[in-house]
This record gives C-alpha cells, structure tokens and sequence, in this order.
C-alpha cells in the first residue's frame, strides 16, 4: 500500500517535470522571437543614432531638427512611462517583485509598452542596454504563456522565471549565465524543477538566436593564451579596484535618483533631462552614444591614454545613469559591461599590450560583479561572450575580490536596491493588502528551522504552509512534520505579510 502510494507520487513527479519542460519550450519560442525581435529593433536604431552623429556635423540646420527630434522623443518617452510604469527602467527588479508575489503586472501591457519605450530611448542616443528589457519581456511572455496555459500561481512563477532565463540568452547569446542569472538574481532558489524548465527555455532561445544572428560571439576577442601564475598580483590589484569603482557606480545611482526627485518634474518631462544631455553629446562625444557594443573591440585594436580612458569611463558612467534615473525604458547590463571594458583598458596601460585582451575581460566579469553581486553568473556570461575558456581562475580570482571589497565598502547590489525603490514607490492600498498570495521557500542547509515542526515555528500572523517538496517528493503538511534541510515549502499569505517574512525566514 506504502509502495504503491509511493510510486503514484514519483509518477506524479515525473510527469510534472514533463510538464514543465514542454512549457519552458514553449516560453523558449515565445520569448526568444519577442527577444529576438526587439535585438534587432535595437541595433538598427543605435545604427541610425551612429549616422545621426557624423550626419548633423554637416550643418547647423540639423543640430536644431536632432534638438526638436530630441524633445519629442522625450515626450513619447514620458507618455510611455505615464502610461505603463512597471515598463520603465530595466525590468529586473519588477521580475524579482512578481515571483514573490508583491507586484502583478498586466504582461501584454509590459511587453508592448517595454518594447516602444526601448526603442525610443535607443534612438535618442540614450547610454542603455537591452539585456534587462529583454528579461524583462522574457519574463512576460512566460506570464502570458502561462495565463493561456491556465498554470496556477506556483507554475506561473516557474514560467515567468524561465521566460527570464530565455530573454537573457537570447540577448547575450548565453543560456547557462540566463539560466544562472535567473535563479540567482530573480528567483533566489534552486530546485530540479526550475533548472529543468529554464534550461529549455534559455536553450531554445538561444537556438533561435542563432538562426538570426548566427553563432559569432557577442564580443570578438583575439586568441588569448593560459594565463600564469605571474600576473596574478596584477589581478588582485584590479578585482580590488573594481570593488571600488562598482562601489562608485552603485552610490551614483542614488546621488542621480535624488537630484531627479528635488527636480520634482513631472513624469511627462522628466525624460527631457536624459534627451537634452543626450543632443550635447551628440555635438560634442558621440562616442558615448548608445549601449556602446561597438567600444570593446575599438577598446581592444587601439591603445588609449590614461587621461583618455578616465574621461571615456566618467562621461560614459554618469550619461548611462543619467539615462537609467529618468526612468525611461532600458537596461544597466551592457552599459555596465563597456564600463568594465574601459577600466580594463585602462589598467591594461601598466603592462605589456599582450594582456589588453585579458584585462578587458577581467574587467568587465570584476565590474559587474561589484555592482550586480552575482558572481557565478558574471563569469559563465563572459566565457559564454567570448566563446574563451582558459582564463578561468584568474576571472574567478578577480570576481572575488570585487564581490569582497563591494561588501566591505557597503553599498547594496543595483538590483535590490531598485527593487526598494520600486515596492516603495508602489505602496500597496487596502484591497492589495488583502489579496493572498503563493511564495515558494528553502530551508537552507544553516536554517535555524531545521529539526522543528511546524507547530514549533514563530511563523508570520496569517500564513498557511500547504505543501512540502523532499528530496523529490511531496509532503502533505502537518503541526507534527519535522522539517529537514533542503525542505521546500509552499507558503500562502497576505501580500503584507511578504517583506516580513522573507526578513524573518529568507526567502
């Protein structure tokens, strides 16, 4: 009877995971063409923004047409954002809100308001990226998969998950660091269910991604040899100084957010500010324009001066999160990662132009792992990139030390502190408070709630612990269960009791 009882779970198991593999397919092909789509809407206009800079040096007749283009963009921008608020800024954060249950956005709003106001940013010349837009539209397709499917809550975030996994492989061109991304940056937990149902999806993604814009990486890097254990000083050096530029880059965010709120303006204008910095570069550094794709390899061919590149870093910084704090449609990603390309460069000016190559790698996987704290993710998207696999512990050793000197220095990863800014920003009415909602926890291996029973757990007023995943198996809850390490649970609440109990128990 126990046998039997037994294998009807495991055959109940085994067709859930079925299951959610067709489904991350199907998100795979659904986000991977939406993805797909808005890449190629992307380049083409940082094409024209590139024409438009060499264009108006023509005359002075077209500085004034760019200036009112410029404005009206502005405009359409601000309309944008009026209209649709969970489309602004990168997307990641309002992800990370959906899987827990604290935001619930309409996802075919989402998805064509996001893919409007990216493409208007990206033809005001504005320093953005369409890494976080594309998980963010991978996100929503895999939402609106699901409403189509009719998947219930817990599915749902399954799907919305692996919808992000998807955007960022077919955005990068990396499954595994969308995959990584996505469990370690948005849902925060790992199971065999979520890498099952996020792998098809960032690899059918990615499959349709080589149809269009075929198998060269993203970045072409020349051939670098295995690295010795001599430069490893020099690597130590530069993760330490990363920690502390990505340190600069997350207190800027901040300083930049402020002086747009003592602005006050209106959420119409406020995209002016981006636009008009935007037309000056245009007359004056061009360079800076746009996501800056095309600077890693110009960064690799050509040797820079320091002054140079210190000025290439600030304007290209602060004009990236000028552009981000408007609050217009676009990512931080890539804008991050040309960043690190630059103090790559910068401190490859000490040694032999031999290690140009590797530092600007070093630099890039360092930098963002300072200001985002997702390191494994950091280092598999940059072999994934560069298609290069021998350098790996000096990457690793630098993430490290960038991941280290960032939390010694204080500030909070990009990604939480704009998700604060967000669930603040959005505070809940009455009837939101009322609405119960599905979050999924593990109990880590250093839980304090392991060996108790439930009954025994303070847990937050109003919760309902109604399934418990183990080892592959699912446990219909009870006050005596002992909970084990490693435990799944399913926890229903009010969405006010969300922020408490992640704070309480983890998430």
């Amino acid at each position: 009877m126990k046998i039997s009882k037994i294998n009807n779970i495991d055959n109940k198991n085994l067709k859930t995971e079925a299951t959610l593999l067709l489904n991350g397919i199907l998100v795979g092909i659904f986000a991977g063409i939406v993805g797909a789509s808005y890449r190629l809407l992307i380049g083409f206009s940082e094409k024209i923004v590139h024409f438009t800079a060499d264009f108006i040096k023509t005359g002075f007749i077209w500085k004034v047409i760019l200036l009112i283009v410029l404005i009206l963009l502005g405009l359409i921008s601000g309309f944008l954002l009026k209209r649709e608020p969970m489309a602004s800024g990168s997307g990641i954060p309002q992800v990370s809100a959906e899987i827990t249950g604290r935001l619930d956005s309409n996802p075919l709003r989402v998805l064509i308001y996001k893919i409007i106001g990216g493409l208007v940013a990206s033809l005001g010349g504005l320093s953005l990226g369409r890494e976080g837009p594309s998980i963010q539209l991978g996100a929503m397709s895999g939402k609106l998969v699901s409403r189509v499917l009719k998947r219930n809550p817990v599915e749902e975030k399954y799907l919305i998950t692996c919808g992000a996994s998807a955007g960022l492989s077919i955005a990068f061109g990396a499954p595994l660091a969308g995959v990584l991304f996505s469990i370690e940056e948005v849902h925060k937990n790992i199971t065999k269910k979520i890498i099952i149902c996020c792998f098809s999806a960032a690899v059918v993604a990615n499959i349709i991604g080589q149809y269009i814009f075929s198998l060269k990486p993203i970045f072409k890097f020349p051939s670098i040899d295995y690295v010795g254990p001599e430069i490893y000083p020099a690597v130590v050096i530069l993760g330490i100084l990363l920690g502390i530029f990505g340190t600069f880059y997350n207190t800027t965010i901040k300083v930049l957010f402020k002086i747009y709120e003592k602005l006050n303006l209106n959420i119409v204008f406020r995209p002016q500010v981006a636009f008009l910095i935007s037309f000056i570069l245009f007359i004056v550094y061009p360079i800076v324009l746009g996501s800056g794709h095309s600077l890693v390899e110009f960064l690799i061919e050509n040797k820079f001066s320091i002054s140079f590149l210190l000025i290439l870093y600030f304007i290209k910084t602060l004009f990236s999160l000028v552009s981000f704090t408007s609050g217009v449609a676009g990512g931080i990603f890539l804008p991050i990662l040309i960043q690190g390309a630059v103090l790559g460069a910068l401190f490859s000016n000490f040694f032999d132009t031999k290690y140009t190559a590797l530092f600007i790698i070093l630099s890039m996987s360092g930098y963002l792992t300072a200001i985002v704290r997702s390191p494994i993710t950091s280092i598999i998207l940059l072999f994934e990139m560069t298609q290069k696999l021998n350098y790996f512990l000096p990457i690793a050793l630098c993430c490290l030390l960038a991941y280290f000197t960032a939390n010694i220095l204080g500030t909070k990863p990009v990604y939480e502190y704009l998700l604060d800014r967000i669930l603040t920003s959005n505070k809940l009415n009455d009837n939101e408070l009322e609405m119960e909602v599905e979050i999924i926890t593990n109990i880590s291996n250093d839980s304090n709630l392991i060996g108790k029973t439930i009954s025994e757990v303070p847990w937050t007023k109003g919760i309902l612990i109604s399934n418990i995943e183990r080892s592959g198996r699912e446990i219909v809850p009870k006050g005596s269960t002992k909970l084990e390490a490693n435990d799944r649970l399913t926890v229903i609440m009010y969405k006010e009791s969300v922020e408490e109990f992640i704070k309480k128990f983890g998430e």
